[in-house]
């Protein structure tokens, strides 16, 4: 009986040892870095209430990454890739507030996009062009000093991080895009007249 007991302790002791505790690796997460992937339209210091502020993504499927081509749909199996996005208004000096719309506000062309806190933006695969497709406009509704960031899920202050929406069996691909015309701290600043 003391002999299982010391095998039953030796195997769990050795299950233990090989225990995977990189939740990246154990998720079947992967990342690459390609810039340009998402851009502000039309990139202006000033707006005019009424005008809609359009945030575009549209990228092949295959990807340059540090000169050699990745091909994110057959990696993933992913037909969309999401990422997220906050539009808020300066209230005051050091106050800044959330702008929420109705989802029947946005102007969605490409795509799908859900409005709360955040912008939830979906890049839809579309088959015939072999691309993922995002083009949505938020409505600019009143006049003031605002802020656009991409580092809502995340701290990045120069990126938007795409995550593929890949089957459950399937890597997921985590691509981190430069983009410009965002400050130091990560915002791209507008007025709205």
């Amino acid at each position: 009986m003391k002999k299982i007991h010391y095998i039953v302790l030796f195997l769990t002791a050795l299950l233990v040892s090989n225990c995977n505790t990189n939740d990246d690796g154990f998720y079947n997460n992967v990342f690459a870095t390609v810039p340009n992937l998402v851009t502000i339209q039309p990139h202006a210091a000033t707006y005019t209430v009424g005008e809609k502020l359009y945030i575009n993504s549209n990228f092949s499927r295959y990807l340059n990454e540090n000169g050699k081509t990745l091909d994110a749909f057959k990696t993933t199996g992913a037909t969309a890739f999401d990422f997220s996005y906050v539009i808020e208004k300066q209230i005051n000096a050091t106050t800044w507030e959330v702008v929420a719309v109705n989802d029947n506000q946005l102007d969605i062309v490409k795509g799908t996009a859900q409005n709360g806190s955040y912008v939830y933006a979906i890049c839809e695969y579309n088959t015939t062009s072999e691309t993922y497709e995002y083009r949505v406009g938020f409505p600019l509704l009143s006049a003031g000093t605002y802020r656009l960031s991409f580092g809502y899920n995340s701290d990045s202050t120069n990126s938007v991080e795409l995550r593929s929406l890949s089957p459950a069996t399937r890597l997921i691909l985590n691509i981190n895009a430069t983009i410009s015309n965002l400050d130091n701290a990560g915002f791209y600043n507008f007025t709205v007249n």
